[in-house]
């Protein structure tokens, strides 16, 4: 039986089966499982994309939740178009049609967005097999990373014109137009053919992401004579707080070739008071990144694929 869940009315045994299926997934591909309160927190809230909180299919057998469909979509005008979706089901319940009966039941989770992507397709695995036979194709390729903080990297000087400046939580008034420009330098990153809009910033989003935060966010922004030249995000996770991620890194193009953003992301380091582990995800594309981040010490755990396809393809 598929069935909608109400994930804010769910009871505690479905929140648990939603969790034990996504954990025996994680587990299959070698990865580490997440907390179940992480996963709560992950699906009650809105992204750091700004991706409402999950919606749900569940497949189920004698009660028991088996598989499921989870879907975000934004009210954003820039990803208006585009659904996020991800489709797991128990290892002993596949080749069964289910994943294939959950991924055309999730048209009655949608709001008119044509275009439907997956961020979670580990590469070698499964759901790779899964998604290339239902028509979805690979529109980019992301590097999985974790660094775990010992001794503190050198942060090094500044060239002459630029300044670093810090905050913890709400950017401040007078630096919030310049964040948000930073932001959305990431515009040019090389992320391939994703239909996702990840530079749509506005003060006002920025504001109201602020007010919803549930866990701590530390910017560094770079400027150069004043204007802003580069930005760097952590969000610490706000279950396990020894554990954050790297979210953003940008250097805008006229301050490039300087070493100014491992620069960042190396004073970034020094600001993350109580943190252990960091994990990060960059495009399998971006050689320059991911070379900053070796250089800082972060080590590839896997890679994983964003696919695509459009809603009109799904079997109904």
């Amino acid at each position: 039986m598929i069935e909608e869940l109400d994930f804010a009315q769910a009871s505690q045994d479905d929140r648990h089966g939603l969790y034990e299926v996504v954990a025996a997934w994680v587990v299959e591909d070698g990865r580490e499982p997440p907390l179940y309160e992480a996963c709560v927190a992950r699906w009650e809230n809105r992204d750091e994309l700004g991706f409402e909180a999950s919606r749900f299919m569940v497949a189920r057998e004698a009660g028991t939740i088996i598989g499921y469909v989870q879907v975000q979509v934004s009210e954003a005008e820039a990803n208006a178009h585009l659904a996020l979706a991800t489709v797991v089901v128990l290892p002993e319940h596949r080749r069964r049609g289910i994943g294939t009966a959950l991924l055309g039941s999730m048209r009655s989770l949608l709001a008119g967005q044509t275009v439907i992507e997956s961020w979670s397709v580990v590469e070698g695995t499964p759901a790779e097999q899964f998604a290339a036979a239902r028509g979805f194709r690979v529109v980019t390729s992301m590097t999985r990373q974790k660094l775990v903080l010992g001794e503190l990297p050198e942060v090094g000087a500044l060239p002459p014109g630029y300044e670093l400046v810090t905050w913890n939580g709400a950017a401040p008034d007078e630096l919030v137009e310049a964040f948000v420009e930073g932001l959305n330098a990431m515009a040019d990153a090389p992320f391939g053919e994703t239909a996702l809009d990840d530079a749509h910033n506005t003060v006002e989003s920025i504001r109201q992401a602020e007010a919803e935060a549930v866990a701590d966010r530390w910017v560094v922004l770079l400027l150069h004579k004043g204007e802003v030249a580069g930005v760097t995000v952590v969000e610490r996770n706000s279950v396990d707080t020894t554990v954050a991620e790297q979210l953003h890194t940008v250097v805008l193009p006229a301050h490039r070739g300087k070493g100014l953003g491992r620069l960042i992301k190396a004073s970034m380091l020094h600001n993350l008071t109580g943190v252990e582990r960091i994990f990060t995800r960059t495009s399998s594309e971006n050689e320059h990144m991911l070379r900053v981040n070796h250089s800082l010490g972060y080590q590839d755990l896997y890679i994983y694929k964003a696919v695509q396809a459009k809603t009109a393809d799904l079997q109904p």
